[in-house]
């Protein structure tokens, strides 16, 4: 008896490919979605490295949080090298990759290249620059203003000189924003540039009353470094949020002074103030208001 194996027909051949190619269409964005839900995981999880590693510091060091620079002059020269927040920290992460956000699709050669002094420029100690500047591009920018003041003193012949934080005078460190995902700069289409950016300005400054509610500067100063507060008047720069920026769909994960770390959308991030153009909105709700230390 003759036998013989049925081929599939053309139209049969078409049908499959139809409903593979139906699948394909349905499953993408899900893939797609689960992909975005594993960084924001892993940039939470880096959060949480980074503010481990800060609680580490502090408990070595008086409990006064790191300052965000040394010297102002992004040179690692060892004779007299600058040092940033993320750098200060590195004994205690041991890992430069804490860092760098997995949403940002940013590289290290970026991250240098756009540095005030890339590390191709000191071949001497080159490596010592690169570090300094990844720490600079951290993907996890300082709530500056309130725990790492940056003094302007010419008056006793300083220039910069930041002061960190004791840890004592945070009153209510679970709802005390450290650390925020963070912005280097912006293309002219508004695309993240450049890395992250070490240091952040919070969404207002004032009490409804005028009251300032950043810390006092240190004796002898004049004035304090910022980068102009927030900007929504302006949605394509840099600081549109103040250098805050959100990798995860609208998400920024942030950390608290406390250790604990959440992700959270920019309107959370701008709770209790009326944001304005460099602070000229006011602090309406201080209780709800997450940025400073009380």
């Amino acid at each position: 008896m003759n036998s013989h194996k049925k081929a599939f027909t053309l139209i049969e051949l078409l049908v499959v490919i139809a409903i593979i190619a139906i699948l394909a269409a349905i499953l993408f964005p899900v893939f797609a979605q689960a992909k975005v839900a594993a960084k924001k995981t892993a940039c939470l999880s880096n959060t949480k490295q980074y503010l481990t590693g800060t609680h580490m510091y502090l408990a070595d060091f008086d409990d006064r949080f790191p300052i965000i620079q040394y010297r102002n002059t992004y040179d690692a020269n060892p004779l007299m090298p600058d040092q940033t927040v993320g750098n200060i920290c590195q004994p205690y992460m041991k890992n430069l990759k804490i860092l760098s956000s997995p949403g940002s699709s940013i590289g290290d050669q970026e991250r240098d290249d756009t540095s005030p002094v890339p590390s191709s420029t000191r071949p001497a100690y080159q490596q010592e620059q690169l570090k300094f500047n990844l720490g600079l591009k951290a993907d996890y920018g300082q709530n500056t203003q309130y725990y790492s003041v940056m003094n302007y003193c010419p008056g006793i012949g300083v220039l910069f000189m930041a002061v960190g934080t004791s840890q004592n005078q945070v009153q209510a460190p679970a709802e005390s924003i450290y650390i925020v995902n963070s912005v280097w700069d912006r293309t002219s289409t508004g695309a993240p540039s450049g890395g992250g950016n070490w240091g952040l300005d919070p969404p207002c400054r004032r009490l409804t009353d005028t009251t300032d509610t950043f810390p006092p500067l240190a004796g002898g100063c004049i004035g304090r470094w910022w980068w102009g507060g927030w900007n929504p008047g302006a949605p394509l720069a840099w600081n549109v949020w103040g250098g805050v920026w959100p990798y995860h769909s609208q998400i920024a994960n942030t950390g608290f002074s406390d250790s604990h770390a959440k992700a959270m959308r920019i309107p959370m991030l701008a709770a209790g103030c009326n944001v304005q153009n460099a602070w000229t909105g006011f602090i309406f709700d201080r209780a709800a208001y997450l940025w400073d230390l009380e």
